[in-house]
């Protein structure tokens, strides 16, 4: 994503997205430079430990570390976007991020690859029980050309008979399938049973598809034996949610019969201590964790995620690894309590979201998290098996719900290996802001330094390259970041600072450096010429136009045009006249005119109409501080000097009229003026200026 700010689409929305533990994002606009949130974000991700996460991301971050994942960002950042598209690496949009399953490497064993394509063929999240009937007849086929004991004859009937089932699932009809004349072998009959099975499944006949395959269970054939056993199961499970949909397909848990739901849990447990390693094993444990969402037990509904999580590989799960993290982020961690979840992994992510505040910008904001201190000092014998991990649980507490850094670094290790895991890098992320909330800067420096060269995995260096530089901008020193050597090579940090922070000279070394990066490079020289220009630094303006190339890129081309003619009418000779123009008088109206034109015909690039908050890269008092340009002001002052041009003041007047069109809202500045002082405007032009093509052309006032 570029540069925009984050716009939720609705109120209801907002407040939803800001107390949840995910939300899907309407569109994400220029990221913050800070990686210090209290609340939600989904535009400002992080890639380490952190509240402010969406909790699939924390939990994405521990699979990377556990070798289960790698992760990357889904866009190319090898080349600046122009002019003020400008997007920092760290923090991301959620959407951007790129989570991967390791691709199995050429020596895989085929039979486990073949396994796992088959768990997948069989029944996932079971929302309607015919997503897998084709694959049901590919399996009924392949075992009754494996029975040894049935006459090949029947074989062929039987397979006719179950690829003519009309599998219809929009209606319950009763089943009322009958098995073909031909069949008389036992074993034969035995098969015709399951199709008569399958058939009133599929139709929604659940009590006699459950007949059926119960009475199939003790066959001497393995695999009606096996899955018989396994469909009596999630007969069981579709009978108890029959019920529970509605007109659009909802799902309304309360409709859910709790007593058919236990004895689907009671076969599916069969099942798998009669077949541990069964053919629907993986198929049988994923509808195990349905069965518990069902029946809202959260307690087992979280042991199972974390054995899933902790058993992934071929095989193992119904599902890839990548839809297990968005069931359980969808199906538990938005309404587990922390006291229903043992697993410590899962039980960090809650207690991570737990600590969110809805005031992101409170400097304490120990009453607004839900978390409690005594709340997660109770959880310790629940982390005895990772005790670093409660470390840090309490470490982030300390700093993001009681903004007590002092406490929060007594507890982080310093940095070991040659290399950050995630969670390391987390470790060191606390401490680097933990120093930061208690003033430590020259200690925080020292750890950043220290830090970049174990910085291996991605976002890691993005990350501290901006850390350390809003740390120097912050303590005076943004001449560090661009010296020689400097350890931020970042060309998005280094344009921010261009744009907001470099002094006049800083900027103009910039412009000068030929090692240094050509879209920084372009982004200081705009920044310069603005600045003086918009800032009524007219003479440097002059000396500093030696600085454009012989041949300006087209954002830096309207400051050597020899002169503009508006589409309005209006004449301006070449900006550095209007600038000689403004050195000998400052309140020449054509000049102040003309100035508003180069930024109404050409735009604001890089930044210069907001400054970043505070906090951010790019807050901090500008070394180059000038005036906030709005266009307004100078037709203001234009429309103030009744001794001004006509023409200069007519177009003033037009101009500044149409600074609230359509819609009423200031579109030259941040002045809100009345409607009455803006309809005066209107009848001034049209009164003392009628002739010209200003008046003839404004028909409206808003």
């Amino acid at each position: 994503m570029l540069r925009k700010y984050h716009v939720w689409g609705f109120i209801v929305l907002a407040f939803f997205c800001a107390k949840s533990y995910a939300c899907a994002d309407i569109g994400c606009d220029r990221t913050r430079g800070t990686i210090f949130f209290r609340g939600y974000q989904s535009c400002e991700s992080v890639p380490f430990l952190s509240p402010s996460n969406d909790t699939r991301l924390n939990l994405e971050l521990l699979l990377i570390d556990a070798g289960k994942l790698t992760g990357t960002l889904n866009r190319s950042q090898d080349n600046l976007p122009s002019q003020d598209l400008v997007s920092l690496v760290v923090p991301f949009d959620f959407e951007d991020w790129q989570p991967l399953e390791p691709t199995p490497g050429a020596a895989t064993d085929t039979g486990s690859t073949k396994k796992a394509e088959q768990a997948n063929d069989f029944a996932q999240g079971e929302g309607s029980r015919c997503r897998n009937a084709g694959d049901g007849l590919e399996a009924f086929k392949n075992a009754v050309n494996a029975a040894v004991k049935l006459p090949k004859e029947e074989a062929a009937i039987l397979i006719a008979a179950r690829g003519a089932l009309d599998i219809n699932c929009d209606t319950a009809n009763k089943s009322d399938w009958t098995a073909p004349h031909e069949i008389h072998s036992a074993l034969g009959h035995e098969f015709a049973v399951y199709i008569a099975g399958a058939n009133a499944f599929y139709a929604g006949d659940f009590t006699t598809a459950l007949k059926d395959f119960n009475s199939l269970k003790n066959s001497a054939n393995p695999w009606l034996q096996e899955t018989s056993s396994y469909m009596a199961a999630r007969t069981l499970l579709n009978s108890a949610q029959s019920q529970a949909f509605g007109e659009w397909g909802e799902l309304k848990l309360d409709k859910v019969d709790k007593d058919r739901l236990q004895d689907a849990a009671e076969a599916f447990d069969s099942y798998l201590d009669e077949f541990p390693h069964g053919m629907y094993a993986a198929s049988a444990r994923g509808l195990l964790r349905r069965v518990y969402w069902l029946g809202g037990d959260q307690t087992k509904l979280a042991a199972a995620f974390d054995s899933a999580l902790a058993d992934a590989k071929d095989g193992a799960n119904n599902v890839t690894l990548l839809e297990l993290v968005q069931e359980a982020d969808s199906k538990l961690l938005g309404s587990v309590k922390v006291d229903q979840v043992k697993s410590p992994r899962f039980l960090a992510i809650v207690d991570l979201m737990q600590m969110r505040s809805d005031d992101d910008q409170a400097t304490d904001s120990a009453a607004k998290s839900a978390l409690k201190l005594a709340d997660l000092e109770a959880q310790k014998d629940r982390f005895a098996s990772h005790p670093e991990l409660y470390n840090y649980l309490l470490a982030a507490f300390h700093l993001y719900a009681e903004s007590q850094p002092e406490k929060a670094l007594a507890l982080l290790p310093d940095p070991a290996g040659s290399q950050l895991s995630y969670f390391a890098f987390s470790e060191q992320t606390l401490r680097v802001m933990a120093l930061e909330a208690g003033k430590q800067y020259d200690a925080e420096r020292k750890l950043l330094l220290q830090l970049l060269p174990l910085a291996k995995l991605p976002l890691q260096s993005e990350q501290l390259q901006l850390q350390l530089a809003r740390l120097e901008e912050r303590t005076g020193h943004v001449d560090r970041v661009f010296a020689p050597g400097s350890p931020v090579h970042d060309k998005t940090i280094r344009t921010i600072l261009v744009e907001y922070s470099a002094s006049a000279d800083q900027l103009r070394q910039r412009i000068k450096d030929t090692n240094e990066d050509a879209g920084v490079a372009n982004a200081a020289l705009y920044s310069l010429l603005y600045k003086e220009l918009t800032g009524s630094k007219y003479q440097a303006f002059q000396s500093d136009l030696a600085l454009l190339p012989a041949h300006p890129s087209e954002l830096l081309a309207p400051f050597v045009a020899a002169g503009d003619s508006t589409s309005n009418g209006y004449h301006c000779p070449s900006l550095r006249e209007v600038a000689a123009a403004l050195q000998r008088d400052g309140s020449d109206a054509q000049s102040l005119n003309c100035v508003g034109e180069l930024v109404r015909n050409h735009g604001v690039h890089y930044g210069q109409d907001a400054a970043p908050q505070k906090t951010d890269l790019g807050g901090s008092d500008s070394i180059f501080p000038v005036t906030k340009y709005s266009r307004l002001d100078a037709y203001l002052n234009i429309i103030a000097n009744t001794q001004a041009p006509g023409d200069a003041r007519a177009y003033a007047l037009y101009r500044a009229v149409r600074c609230y069109a359509p819609a009423g809202n200031n579109d030259c500045g941040t002045q809100d003026i009345p409607q009455s002082t803006r309809k005066q405007w209107y009848q001034t032009l049209h009164k003392e200026y009628p002739d010209s093509s200003w008046a003839k052309s404004l028909k409206y006032y808003w």
